[in-house]
């Protein structure tokens, strides 16, 4: 039997108890103000506020229905107030309802169609209501429907179009999907059912060449496409056919310059650009040409301070939310980079 999720109908923000470890994953519904992390060290998923508290908590490690082992990536499906969180260590995704209770999963180690090993990243395309889940172990792609019924896979380990060497990272764009297959040093475009349409890359420091890259977002308007190439210290922009258009970025501690960038997200309303500049510590800002505007962020535990900042992401607010890993939180910013509150996602809780 799934275990039952912990309510907490009056949440009072803890210095203790409101800390899970090293947010993997974090996912913001926007319509309703809350925040949803994985702690891939306690095994669970917490709900926040938009202050920051602990609305609830599910999971715990184990294998049964409702438990993890390593959560990672979390998608959710406003439509039908569904969230998805792929459970890493059982090599399956489980799905729950906002609140935290069980409906469902699929998935076990292996081979076959709807197997994984080592799942990553999954996103939902809410047009089709499909899902995509980078099955990065068997260096390809699945795609299922909302309730986890499997529809389609493509990729095998290799060099060749359509093919992967640890993929870790993709973004859907207008009608596309393009994947960061991180050892080839490259980006592959596909339609919504896996069709191949192309690729871009190549290890390199020319234009249009990555070494090991990271982060991707799209842009739905101009249909643009962003990756952060971490191994060069910049970013590359090109069209919707990964033709190149501009980069920006050199190796530094200055404006503009990158050191291990990694996230990277967009604020479509207002024409901005979010990096995340690991290595420094810290928050740039762009436009989407990628003119310089703002950093935020130094080294430390304190507010607004980061200690091995990873995944990004904005809500329709404009708020920007940092997993600030190394610190066990997630914080939460304006559109100028300043201090709104955390959600702390990281004691663990067997010491």
């Amino acid at each position: 039997m799934a275990p039952i999720p912990t309510p907490t109908p009056e949440p009072v923000p803890s210095a203790i108890d409101s800390r899970l470890v090293n947010p993997s994953g974090i996912a913001v519904d926007s319509e309703n103000g809350w925040l949803y992390t994985a702690d891939a060290v306690n095994h669970r998923v917490r709900r926040f506020d938009s202050e920051g508290r602990v609305f609830n908590t599910w999971g715990g490690p184990g294998s049964a229905e409702g438990l993890f082992l390593q959560p990672g990536s979390i998608a959710l499906n406003l439509d039908s107030g569904w969230v998805y969180v792929v459970d890493t260590g059982n090599n399956r995704v489980q799905r729950f309802d906002f609140q935290g209770r069980y409906l469902g999963v699929w998935g076990a180690n292996g081979i076959a169609d709807g197997q994984f090993q080592q799942p990553g990243q999954i996103v939902f395309e809410p047009l089709n209501q499909w899902l995509y889940v980078l099955d990065t172990g068997n260096n390809r792609i699945q795609r299922f429907d909302a309730r986890g019924r499997f529809l389609g896979k493509w990729g095998r380990e290799g060099q060749g179009n359509g093919q992967f060497r640890r993929p870790e990272s993709l973004a859907l764009g207008l009608g596309w999907l393009y994947v960061v297959d991180v050892d080839n040093n490259r980006i592959q475009w596909f339609d919504y059912r896996g069709r191949y349409l192309g690729n871009k890359g190549g290890k390199g420091t020319v234009e249009g060449q990555f070494d090991r890259p990271a982060g991707i977002a799209v842009d739905q308007t101009n249909g643009w496409i962003y990756v952060v190439d971490s191994g060069n210290n910049r970013v590359q922009r090109f069209d919707s056919s990964l033709r190149f258009m501009n980069a920006w970025g050199t190796e530094g501690g200055a404006e503009d310059q990158f050191r291990n960038p990694t996230g990277i997200a967009l604020d479509e309303s207002n024409g901005w650009v979010y990096v995340v500049d690991a290595g420094n510590n810290r928050v740039q800002k762009f436009d989407f040409r990628g003119n310089f505007l703002k950093l935020w962020g130094t080294s430390g535990n304190g507010d607004g301070q980061f200690q091995a900042p990873g995944a990004i992401t904005v809500d329709e607010s404009g708020s920007v939310y940092v997993a600030d890993t190394g610190s066990h939180r997630v914080q939460k910013f304006n559109s100028r980079g300043g201090y709104l509150g955390q959600s702390f996602t990281g004691i663990a809780e067997n010491r």
